[in-house]
């Protein structure tokens, strides 16, 4: 089975819910079970499988905490991450994580095999990605 490949245009709805195409649907049921970790970059969301997640946080356990810059460098990367899951083949992003990265109506999923990053249209579109 392969990993989460290609790029999919979906809507958020009123609450803040997105549907999941069924090709990462059926990725995320069959090998990595509903539970998700996002995280919120400067203009994207990152969509972590929770396997997946583990693995950033065994790196982020072997960085120096009283390093500055390292601790700087996790203290980030934390505060802006948020438990989800699938339910019903949707996604609820939070909202402090929708704000935070201009997610609106219009959405881009960019598959990035063991990750995806969800976009604002408008954003992936400035950053010259098709």
């Amino acid at each position: 089975m392969s990993g989460f490949l290609g790029t999919y245009t979906v809507n958020l709805d009123e609450k803040g819910r997105l549907n999941v195409p069924s090709k990462f649907k059926n990725i995320l049921e069959n090998k990595y079970g509903g539970q998700l970790v996002t995280v919120a970059m400067e203009d994207y969301l990152i969509v972590f499988p929770n396997i997946e997640w583990e693995k950033n946080e065994n790196r982020m356990e072997e960085m120096a905490p009283l390093n500055p810059l390292e601790r700087d460098e996790v203290r980030t990367y934390l505060s802006n991450a948020s438990d989800c899951e699938v339910k019903s083949g949707k996604i609820l992003v939070p909202a402090f994580q929708r704000e935070a990265v201009g997610l609106t109506k219009e959405l881009v999923l960019v598959g990035m095999s063991r990750t995806f990053e969800i976009w604002a249209a408008d954003k992936w579109k400035a950053a010259g990605s098709r």
